[in-house]
């Protein structure tokens, strides 16, 4: 299980070293999209796969987590269907900021952000 997600993020990591015009942005300025799934489709109870993706908007964000849900192992319904959460990368988002939390480390270091 630890390898699929980490297999997710580092491809994720792949997709925005790529793009140059990404570096200059505030940290704040990115979005971050997470979905969690439970594979029906496992023998092993609670299994559940992550897959996050980052983008200078809401729109962007969720439409790379959506991309590689569906490319790595699931249907796009399936993806669709799913637990689903997307916020920006900001402390400071209202009263939930827990993606903001888990991957703020991870945006850094991802997009080069300021």
């Amino acid at each position: 299980m630890k390898r699929g997600v980490l297999t997710t993020i580092i491809s994720i990591l792949g997709l925005f070293a790529a793009c140059p015009e990404v570096w200059a942005a505030q940290c704040s300025l990115y979005y971050i999209s997470e979905i969690n799934l439970v594979s029906t489709a496992d023998t092993e109870a609670g299994h559940v796969q992550t897959y996050v993706g980052f983008g200078l908007s809401k729109e962007e964000a969720e439409k790379n987590a959506l991309g590689w849900c569906s490319r790595i192992r699931f249907d796009l319904e399936t993806c669709l269907n799913s637990d689903r959460i997307t916020s920006p990368n900001a402390a400071s988002n209202g009263s939930d900021s827990s993606l903001h939390s888990k991957y703020m480390k991870a945006v850094k270091r991802v997009t080069n952000c300021d």
